[in-house]
Parts: C-alpha cells; structure tokens; sequence
C-alpha cells in the first residue's frame, strides 16, 4: 500500500492524541529529501519525526533510524531552527482526505510575541516538498518550484502558498452513498475498455485513495477487483463506500504486511504497536533493500569494467600463444633463407627450398620482394626473437590473467550473497587494498570492527561460513585448527565453510555441505559437488588473491 491518504489520516490522528504540546528541541536536514525534528514530548519524552520528500518514498512517521548530518547546514535547516526551534507543535490538520499535512508550530519572536508557523508537508511522488508558510506567505522550502519548473504555482520564498490542484478528483469525506454510486458508474460507462479495474476506477476518481488500498477493501467484502460494464452491479460500489468508512470511522486500526511483505494494508484491529512503528520499520527495510541494491549494482559495475579489461588482455596472451607453433618455422625460414641466399635475388615474391629439417621436403617460403634476401633472412629472425620473447611472457600473464579474472568472478559472488551494506563495505575495502577501487574516506568516523563468521550450531557442533574474500582466509588459515574439516564446492565460487570438531559424524557432514552450497554460486544447482578436507591440506599459494586457496587429500559430497 503506498503512503497514500488513508495512511496519512491514521497518523495525523495518532499524531493528535500523542505529539500536541511537544517542543522543538532539534532539526536536522541530513540530506535534500529528508527532514528530522527532534521532538520533547509532554510526557517526557524524546522522539524523533521524520519527514521524507524521496519521490519513491515519499512520507512522514517517527522514527528509531538515525542519519549523518553534513559539516555545514543547509540553509533550509538554518531558516527552520530560526523559526521553529524551542517552539511547541499545536496541531496536526490534513488537506481532506490528500496527502497535505500541516504541522503548526508556535514560538516567541524576536520581540516577544507569540506568533504561529506552519510546516507544510506535500507528499506528491517526485512533487513532494516540505514548506514553511507564515499564514499564507511562504518563508522557505527544502525544494525551490519556480515559473521554469511549473507554470501552475511557484513555491518560492515571499511568495503567496497556494494549495496543489486536486487535479479534478473528488473529496470523498464530501460524497454521499448515492454521489458515489453515480460518479464511478458514470466513469466506468465512459471507459473505453470493456474490463475496468475498482482501483484504478476509484484512485482515479477520489483523492487519497491508492490502488492497493482500494484493492485490500475489495478483498475484505469478497469482491473482485474487475468488473466489466455489462455485468455492472451498483451494489459492488455501496460496499466499497460502506468499506472506507469503517476504516474512517474506525477507533482502532493498524497494518498488516502483505505475504510478499513488500506491502501493507490496513486492517480494523488493536494492535501493541503504534502506526509509526510499523510505517518506520516497513520503510526501514525498504529502503535498506534500496540502498543495498544501488550500492550492488555500482560496485558489480566495477568489478565488470575490471573483469571486461582483464579479459581483452587474456585474449591477447592467448592469441599470442596460438603463434607457438610458427616459432620454430621464423627460425627454419630464415637459416633456410641463409643456406640458399646464392639463388635468390631481390623481386622474388617466394622461394622454394629442401628443408634439410623435414627430410628435404620443399618448403615455399614467403619473401618481401622489395627486400634483400639477407633482409627476408633478418626480418624472419627478428619475428622469432619477438615471438619467442611474448611468448615467454604470455605463459606467466595467461594464469595471472586467469587467477584475476577467476579471483573477481568470486567478488561478483560475494556481493550478490551480501545481506548489508557493512557486508559490501569490507568487499569495497578488500577491493580497495586491491588498488580496483578507490579507497572510501570516511570523515569522523571510528572505523569499524570487521564483521563475524556466519555461525551455525548442528547437533551441538559449530560449523562457520566466510562472508567474503579477506574473512575466507583469516578462517581457514588463521583461526581454524589443523584437524578441523574445510568444505568448498568443486570448482565452483562459494564460501569457505569449516567444521569445528575433531571426525565429524556423517550427518554433521553432510548438512555442512548443504551450507557450502548454500553459499556458493550454485546455491539454486542440483547435485552440486563439495569437496572436503582437514585445514592442515589446505594451504595459500604465494602471491594468491584473498580467499585463492589450494588443497589435497580431499574427498567428495553430493549434495542435492
């Protein structure tokens, strides 16, 4: 359910009932879409309220999360203390049934005198700002709306606050029974389409009201969220009006999570906790997921670049290497050039020769006619030299291309298996000790401790799995004791897992195999192979990559 106008009014209520008479005691402006006031509430408490502008997570609630704030304010925030700071919040009012809230503030001046302020919230998806108005002038807003960006209003300081359009939706606060009947029926027969969807029919119509609101109130009344205007039944709107009323109505009310939980719905129950709660901890986490995916995806775009240049110099060494086989024959050709050089002259496109290495079998060897013969002899000695030299190099950059190509492959594993944002921040420091990326600085900022195994207990046997590449190999070679059990899939990137006990039963070993599964690239295979081994045959080779190991002595697991 989006942060639409039934949310809003549940918190306004709420808001009403807990916040009024709070003071002022901070604010905050961490970012360009976020607002935080801390507010001393009359029963003595601190809280925090978060207003958001995000046009994908547009809302307001309290908050337990906590942001950076930058060295210096912006000059919103400064305006804000001036005005609201130490003031106490007198009333909380929404615009109808729209997403406009307005939080009246009230404060002594300069001279002493009482005056009112009002911060107003419009949450409009990429729209959204938050304003300070002093009756109907505007003082400030965190996002400055001017005649270039919108020829409908400005939203600029000294000017006159004007209310958004409601874009010809109706107040359903406003609307009868039988109003409401006739204006979805009247819509609905002017669709051009047969099949009509209740919530895009009434979204469209009403304000407030989301798709997945409108949706959850057809599915408490059993009614299905498409209808076609030949079976058209007036009664399906009664039930839908009589719906929303009782969650208007209703006293106690909540949210439940959808199954996907990527969702919510308002249900008519008492629950313990308060709206803003669950608003906080549902966002929290979405918007954790969001970050969490943005960040994937910049350092998978890193890791590709490096992985796709790695590549073109593997191609490379390994077209260099196809020459091989022509060394030997630039060395023939030109002490064949050089034995025969008394039958040649320059102009000669080829020559054929006994090649004296084959059993004397003519040979035609290509020539540079505008060349002396001992030139061609030159030219074919000097393609041997260079030959023979890149071909040494080729061998010993064909596996350090190949071991840093393999190495990064197992990176890309390790940020798709990442849970958190600290988790990708030791990938991104591992990296950066690398030299693949750059170092992260962060200013005032204690660094932080590096993160912990994943622990499972099995049967009363500890069994860890590495997070990522540097943790890998301070497991195996650091902390595990030699007669422990290692298990990796074969061939295949994955976490070091180790088995912390002496001769583990069969059954421990195979659920430890499970996990090395689990947490390897092949996670969603069938009849994966993991090898197994004690940690003394597991060793490092000199100059591998983190988390590059070797290992003998090993058997084998199927897992399904």
């Amino acid at each position: 359910m989006a942060f639409d106008g039934i949310t809003t009014r549940i918190l306004v209520n709420e808001f009403n009932k807990t916040l009024i008479g709070s003071r002022v005691e901070k604010i905050y402006v961490p970012s360009k879409n976020e607002l935080w006031l801390l507010l001393h509430t009359p029963d003595r408490k601190s809280v925090k309220l978060l207003i958001s502008v995000d046009a994908n997570n547009c809302r307001f609630h309290l908050s337990n999360e906590s942001r950076n704030n930058p060295e210096q304010a912006p000059q919103f925030c400064m305006i804000l203390r001036k005005y609201l700071a130490g003031g106490r919040l007198t009333k909380v009012t929404q615009v109808g049934l729209d997403r406009i809230v307005k939080f009246s503030f009230e404060n002594i001046n300069d001279f002493g005198d009482l005056t009112t302020k009002d911060l107003v919230v419009e949450l409009m998806g990429k729209y959204s700002n938050i304003i300070l108005v002093d009756e109907e002038k505007i003082i400030d807003s965190i996002r400055h709306v001017d005649i270039t960006m919108s020829s409908v209003r400005e939203v600029l300081p000294t000017r006159k606050y004007v209310l958004p359009t409601s874009l010809g939706k109706s107040n359903f606060e406003d609307t009868t029974i039988d109003e409401f009947k006739n204006t979805l029926l009247k819509a609905s027969q002017e669709s051009e389409f047969e099949e009509i969807s209740l919530a895009n029919l009434i979204s469209n119509n009403y304000i407030g009201f989301s798709k997945s609101f409108i949706t959850s109130i057809c599915a408490r009344n059993n009614i299905s969220t498409e209808i076609t205007k030949s079976n058209l039944d007036a009664s399906v709107f009664e039930k839908i009006y009589n719906g929303i009323k009782d969650i208007l109505n209703a006293t106690d009310i909540s949210f439940k999570l959808t199954e996907n939980k990527k969702d919510y719905y308002p249900i008519l129950e008492k629950t313990d906790n308060e709206t803003s709660i669950f608003l906080d901890e549902f966002y929290s986490q979405k918007e954790n997921a969001s970050l969490l995916k943005s960040a994937k995806q910049n350092i998978i775009r890193d890791v590709n670049s490096h992985i796709s240049k790695t590549s073109k110099k593997l191609d490379v060494v390994l077209k260099t290497l196809e020459e091989e086989p022509n060394l030997e024959k630039y060395k023939q050709y030109g002490e064949l050039i050089n034995c025969n050089m008394y039958r040649m002259e320059i102009g000669l496109e080829n020559i054929e020769v006994e090649n004296f290495y084959d059993d004397n079998k003519l040979v035609k060897i290509p020539l540079q006619k505008n060349l002396t013969p001992s030139r061609n002899s030159a030219l074919y000695f000097k393609k041997y030299n260079k030959l023979k030299n890149s071909l040494l190099h080729s061998k010993e950059y064909k596996k350090i291309y190949e071991d840093e190509i393999t190495y990064l492959n197992s990176v890309l594993f390790e940020i798709d298996d990442a849970e958190t944002i600290f988790e990708l921040d030791e990938i991104h420091d591992e990296l950066a000790a690398l030299g693949y990326v750059k170092k992260k600085v962060k200013k005032g900022k204690k660094k932080d401790l590096p993160s912990e195994p994943i622990a499972y207990d099995y049967n009363g046997v500890r069994i860890l799995v590495g997070r990522n590449n540097i943790q890998n190999d301070k497991l195996t070679l650091k902390q595990a004791r030699k007669n422990y059990t290692w298990l990796h899939t074969k061939n295949i990137h994955g976490s070091h897992v180790i088995i912390e006990t002496e001769n583990p039963t069969d059954e421990v070993l195979y659920y430890a195999a499970t996990l090395a599964k689990k947490h390897s690239k092949a996670k969603d295979s069938s009849k994966v192979e993991v090898d197994y081994t004690l940690v003394k045959y597991v060793h490092k080779e000199s100059g591998a990559k983190p988390g590059m190991v070797v290992y003998t002595d090993y058997q084998t697991i199927i897992v399904e």
